[in-house]
């Protein structure tokens, strides 16, 4: 007889990737890939329940030369371009942020030179100088 064993921690974790994941405005298509990119990424995925565990990133894990908190800091740079604030304000959503940075670091490993290029691009005017 086969027995199928569940790992509970991954379940719990697909499922706040899933709730959270939704109530940020994702679709499903971004929660599968993100969701696949740490399966197949222990390390990446030991990141990942270590914020859920402590809202902290580690910033441990490297690909092409970027960390979580490179990604990190070029979204929220891109989301104060976005609201030409300057700054980051109350409204900004931190959990949003954290799901686009890991989704990134998981689209980086996935396609290296697409992302690169996009990482490299100046975002805004005041970046030209």
């Amino acid at each position: 007889m086969q027995q199928i064993i569940f790992d509970k921690r991954r379940l719990a974790t697909y499922s706040v990737i899933e709730r959270f994941g939704l109530e940020c405005g994702f679709d499903n298509a971004f929660i599968t890939e993100l969701w696949e990119g740490l399966l197949s990424n222990q390390k990446l995925y030991d990141e990942f329940v270590h914020y859920l565990q402590t809202y902290e990133l580690k910033g441990e894990y490297t690909c092409e030369g970027y960390t979580l908190f490179d990604l990190y800091f070029y979204h929220l740079r891109e989301y104060n371009l976005y609201h030409d604030t300057g700054k980051n304000t109350d409204d900004c959503n931190k959990d949003r942020l954290i799901f686009s940075t890991f989704h990134t670091m998981v689209m980086l490993i996935k396609e290296p030179d697409k992302y690169k290029k996009l990482l490299s691009k100046p975002l805004g005017m005041d970046n030209i100088l």
